[in-house]
């Protein structure tokens, strides 16, 4: 596990209160209002693809508030909406229950981040040569190349074939197993307290939580995120660019290349060195994702919009 650059999002509150004060149908409604009328303030968490923030005080108002958007486990459509926290309680909650809260709440912020990435692998195919004029070129490979960590001259071939291997979807299945095993299914510590879902270090003391049972000379700390949708972008962004997880980015490439979906065995592959526990942490990931059947249940799920949702009622 590696440190992260927190992109954490800003948002307006705005959801919650109309979750917690109104019937359903007339929260979905005026959800539906904030959405349509308030583009730059209230109907977007500050990131693209823009979700509705939601904040909720208890696992009840989450499933409440889930129940409003139609958002049931397993779905095949998936609302466009970031909930910033999980409730307090949520450890207390059913076991069923607390399982299907935690997917439901990670799974449109991570199909939210790799939408992101797919657009950013367009740009970079149209950087491809004789596509732009090399100072546009220039910028949009520069841009892709520090946030993906590729040194050298951006319009260099090597440059821009490394970025391939990294500008690169993680198959939801494998985030939401990695951040459910990580996490304690969201009621850790550092889920709790830092949003952090995923066990991602850091060295910067402001940035990070200290472990309780850390030695005395221990010079890490757990990475604090000021939301779950930010943990969500620096996971990913460590999948790709971390040179532990190579193995993995090329597993991806050749699935991506045969034209198939990754199999849990190859989501897994390349992954011992996320933690101490090595090849016993990869198989129980991979046991995550079967058990729970991830890979078939999110395989073609997608991000609806929510006004299409809206229109749909």
């Amino acid at each position: 596990m590696t440190p992260a650059t927190d992109n954490a999002p800003t948002f307006v509150s705005r959801g919650r209160a109309l979750i917690d004060a109104l019937p359903l149908t007339a929260a979905l409604f005026g959800v539906a209002l904030a959405w349509l009328s308030w583009p730059d303030v209230a109907n977007s968490d500050g990131e693209v693809p823009p979700l509705q923030p939601i904040e909720t005080r208890t696992a009840v108002a989450l499933e409440r508030a889930f129940a409003g958007y139609g958002y049931g486990w397993p779905a095949q459509q998936v609302p466009p909406v970031s909930v910033q926290a999980f409730p307090p309680d949520l450890a207390e909650t059913v076991t069923d229950t607390k399982k299907s809260l935690f997917f439901r709440t990670l799974l449109p912020l991570v199909l939210a981040e790799n939408a992101r990435i797919e657009a950013q692998r367009e740009d970079l195919a149209r950087a491809a040569p004789s596509g732009l004029p090399d100072e546009r070129r220039r910028e949009i490979l520069s841009r892709l190349a520090d946030e993906y960590g590729v040194k050298g001259d951006p319009l260099a071939p090597a440059t821009q074939a490394a970025l391939k291997a990294r500008v690169n979807t993680v198959p939801p299945a494998l985030a939401l197993a990695q951040a459910a095993k990580e996490s304690g299914w969201g009621t850790s510590r550092f889920a709790r307290q830092g949003n952090n879902l995923f066990g991602e270090w850091t060295w910067d003391a402001s940035q990070g939580m200290t472990p309780r049972d850390a030695a005395a000379d221990t010079d890490h700390f757990v990475r604090r995120f000021t939301n779950l949708r930010a943990s969500v972008r620096s996971y990913l962004n460590n999948l790709n660019t971390h040179a532990a997880y190579a193995r993995f980015r090329s597993l991806r490439a050749r699935a991506q290349a045969a034209g198939r979906a990754m199999t849990p065995t190859e989501m897994t592959g390349g992954l011992e060195k996320y933690s101490q526990r090595g090849w016993d942490y990869v198989r129980e990931v991979r046991a995550m994702i079967t058990t729970n059947q991830l890979s078939q249940r999110v395989a073609n799920v997608r991000l609806t919009p929510l006004a299409e949702r809206v229109a749909q009622r």
